[in-house]
């Protein structure tokens, strides 16, 4: 029997990150926002950035110009994949919230405190309480 010792990344995080805004509107924008550049990095294969060397992580021409039409500025190409990743958002009125196993959720949060929410995020095996009670 041969026993192997090593590091792996199985290890869910199970984050949740929540963001509170003033407005209803603004979190609305925010998810179409989400959802935008969602659909432009899988059709850039985001997902394959992060492991690009470091000159060679750069945005499309095509995710430029919808960054810049959504005046986003604070997003890097490196964590384009995180929108194409496994997550799950739900909105109910100013509140955001986005569950996930993956530990980088840097672009979410960048978004929302961009669009100034508040901005919370734990993991639910050290809080399994119900996330309402957060922020």
């Amino acid at each position: 029997m041969k026993i192997w010792n090593g590091y792996g990344s199985e290890h869910s995080m199970n984050l949740v990150l929540i963001g509170k805004f003033k407005r209803a509107q603004d979190a609305e924008k925010v998810v179409r926002d989400i959802d935008k550049l969602s659909a432009q990095a899988s059709k850039d294969d985001g997902d394959s950035i992060p492991s690009d060397k470091p000159e060679n992580q750069r945005f499309s021409d095509d995710m430029l110009s919808l960054l810049w039409s959504l005046n986003v500025h604070s997003l890097a190409p490196s964590e384009l994949g995180q929108l194409v990743s496994d997550y799950h958002l739900e909105r109910e009125d100013g509140r955001i919230t986005v569950t996930t196993d993956e530990a980088d959720v840097s672009a979410f949060m960048k978004l929302f405190i961009d669009a100034g929410a508040k901005v919370e995020i734990f993991s639910a095996h050290d809080y399994p309480a119900d996330s309402d009670d957060a922020i």
